[in-house]
């Protein structure tokens, strides 16, 4: 399988950026993930916002709302965009539907670093203030590896009657592979493994433990 970008930014409302801290009062940010609390994809968010609330009093706070149980993880970018929330960890992959550019994420090999040297990351930033009315703020990895999980066994890559669990991500790949693609939100993929909904599901190598899938999985597709 191909090593693929994992993406998880942190997008900031527009209207944000104009906080002054002189003479201002103290601003309180909405926050949310789109990952549980506490996992690997959701805290070093909580962190930042940990950090910001304990540096920033009499300036900025953050109200951290929380995880997918606060709002699912497919309506965060039109949350950031309608200005419902301010600021929230978000993979591209969940929000195709109003940035399609963001899917091309998964492609992306080189650090922060040098995408700001090189322009990308101003190309980034100005489709989000375009598409998203907000400023993308910062990225946690890069070139985290993607698998496929699944529950059957198969002899080659060949997932012809398989029912495999996707976002925007990996959808192309699963068809051209002969499966079935079926997008859910993370919280619903251990009912849907357990239940016999999906036959297996597409994620990053980070995180699984987290969730408890292992427990509802048999076999990893290598790379």
């Amino acid at each position: 399988m191909r090593i693929c970008v994992v993406t998880t930014a942190a997008v900031l409302a527009w209207p944000i950026l104009g906080i002054s801290p002189i003479g201002a009062q103290e601003v309180t940010l909405r926050a949310v993930s789109a990952f549980t609390d506490g996992t690997e994809l959701s805290k070093n968010f909580e962190r930042f916002i940990e950090k910001i609330n304990q540096e920033g009093k009499g300036i900025i706070q953050i109200n951290y709302i929380g995880g997918p149980r606060a709002m699912p993880p497919f309506e965060v970018g039109n949350a950031v965009r309608s200005g419902v929330i301010d600021i929230a960890n978000v993979a591209g992959a969940y929000y195709t539907n109003l940035m399609p550019e963001s899917d091309s994420f998964k492609l992306f090999y080189k650090m922060a670093a040098e995408q700001r040297a090189n322009g990308t990351w101003a190309f980034i930033n100005e489709l989000h203030n375009q598409k998203l009315n907000s400023h993308y703020l910062a990225r946690q990895f890069v070139s985290v590896p993607f698998h496929i999980y699944l529950n059957k066994k198969i002899d080659k890559i060949d997932f012809t009657g398989l029912k495999i669990r996707v976002s925007p991500v990996y959808r192309d790949l699963v068809q051209a592979l002969g499966g079935a693609p079926i997008t859910t939100p993370p919280g619903e993929v251990y009912t849907a493994l357990e239940r016999g909904v999906v036959d297996g599901y597409g994620f990053t190598a980070t995180g699984v433990f987290d969730l408890g899938w292992e427990k509802v999985k048999k076999y990893i597709v290598p790379q």
